[in-house]
């Protein structure tokens, strides 16, 4: 049966790309309920913050070191000429399922805005029209250089090795009218230490929307192919990832919504577990004041691992969402999960889960952040399920004008536990990690940035612990 998921299953997604959930850059800016969030991903978006400190999430992980990710495995990723030009909020918490990467990357490249799906399009002879189009397809190329000096990474566990990483990532992105967005972005990389092979990396996302008697539908899909050195492995590891959702939301009333999801995540690892996991998320959420809304909602997961020991989940969620004084914005997710281990004699495990977030305006150029994250996924090793905490915070913010200092750091703890005795720990991980870079503007549609970043990871297991030293530069262009 698992045999015959996994040659059926990659075709079905294939044919339809885009999010692990519906996200805010699915939907129209323009037609989003009063008070409420665009987004249905699992970690909720802050859309009630006001403009100022709106977060467009970022294609890097939470722990900052943490990889060149080309364009992420869920649709809110942004593309480089869309980003805004500082990152008041954290990072959301990655996908627990696709790994971590063990290389650093540089901070968000502020790069000048382009139409984005529900923008009003630009008027005749505006000052910057849209490079090339097509009937209703507008076309954005863009094209960025990374160079990172990494010492102390692993290549293998217990393989130190000390390595220059250089990245080119060509890539185009398709408006398809105001509601559809196609991106392709593939990433050649080049390593200079022979303990890491050069891969030819492929990242693929479409997400857009559709309302239809007072509903607003929303269909993403992602798919990416990579190689990258992942903590948890310690070595560099190939995979495919596929994540695709579909929401749906509806006024109920002038502050009652009713959000529906569904996700599917897949995860096929060379020489490790494949993972295949379908979930819903269904929340009710009421807006008590303009700048104040609470929600419930419920969870329910099915996770096939091949090899290994199959799970399934329930979640009993809340959440909250406000801002206050036009400087302090909060999201808070959080709630307690039911997990039972199909064919095992362990028991059913009962776990907290939480993802907040809190961003404080100081001044109009200076932001601050905190984030806090704990959540239960699968390994990349047969029979054993992960448990992840994180914490941190960052700092944003701008100089003379035309310069963005970006400063980061947190901490996280990776539990390893077996899905065939769930009290038995097979191994811990500690993970803090630093990050600092600059960016700036270059020639109007480019952009330059330098960074430095360090992580360092205290396994229980001989051979997974590193102590690693990143300085790198990003070098980007976009129409």
């Amino acid at each position: 049966m698992k045999r015959l998921i996994s040659t059926l299953v990659p075709c079905l997604a294939l044919g339809s790309p885009g999010a692990a959930q519906p996200t805010q850059e699915a939907l129209p800016e323009t037609t989003p309920p009063a008070g409420e969030s665009t987004a249905a991903q699992a970690q909720s978006a802050s859309t009630v913050l006001p403009d100022s400190t709106t977060w467009a999430a970022p294609e890097q992980n939470t722990t900052a070191p943490t990889g060149f990710l080309p364009p992420s495995f869920d649709t809110s990723y942004v593309p480089p000429y869309e980003r805004p030009t500082t990152q008041p909020l954290p990072p959301r918490s990655p996908n627990p399922d696709f790994g971590t990467g063990a290389f650093g990357s540089g901070p968000e490249l502020p790069l000048p805005a382009a139409p984005r799906p529900g923008a009003v399009p630009p008027a005749a002879g505006s000052r910057d029209p849209l490079p090339l189009s097509w009937g209703i397809i507008t076309f954005h190329p863009h094209v960025s250089y990374q160079m990172v000096y990494g010492s102390g990474l692993l290549s293998g566990p217990g393989r130190e090795e000390n390595s220059f990483q250089h990245t080119l990532s060509p890539g185009m992105t398709f408006n398809i009218g105001p509601r559809w967005r196609l991106d392709y972005t593939p990433s050649l990389k080049f390593y200079s230490s022979e303990g890491y092979e050069d891969t030819l990396d492929h990242a693929v996302s479409l997400n857009g929307s559709a309302g239809s008697a007072g509903w607003l539908f929303t269909l993403g899909h992602a798919y990416r192919s990579s190689s990258d050195a992942l903590i948890e492995t310690a070595s560099q590891t190939s995979q495919d990832t596929h994540s695709t959702g579909l929401g749906a939301s509806r006024s109920l009333t002038d502050t009652t919504t009713l959000e529906l999801g569904l996700a599917q995540s897949l995860r096929f690892a060379e020489d490790y577990t494949d993972s295949y996991t379908w979930s819903t998320t269904d929340w009710l959420d009421k807006q008590l004041r303009p700048d104040f809304a609470v929600a419930v909602g419920i969870n329910a997961a099915y996770q096939l691992m091949d090899p290994g020991t199959d799970m399934t989940s329930e979640r009993l969620l809340g959440r909250v969402r406000g801002r206050a004084l036009n400087k302090l914005g909060y999201s808070v997710e959080g709630g307690v999960e039911f997990r039972q281990f199909l064919d095992s004699d362990a028991p059913m495990k009962v776990s907290p889960t939480v993802n907040g977030s809190l961003s404080y305006q100081v001044f109009e150029p200076t932001t601050i952040g905190v984030f806090a994250s704990h959540d239960i996924g699968t390994s990349y090793y047969t029979d054993q399920f992960t448990e992840t905490t994180r914490v941190g915070g960052s700092l944003s913010q701008r100089l003379l004008g035309k310069i963005h200092l970006s400063v980061s750091g947190g901490y996280s703890f990776m539990k390893y536990s077996s899905t065939l005795a769930s009290d038995t720990v097979v191994r811990e991980d500690e993970t803090p990690n630093f990050q600092a870079g600059l960016s700036t503007r270059l020639l109007r549609r480019g952009s330059v940035s330098v960074f430095y970043s360090w992580s360092q990871n205290a396994s229980g297991l001989a051979g997974y612990s590193y102590d690693s030293n990143q300085i790198g530069f990003q070098l980007g262009y976009a129409l």
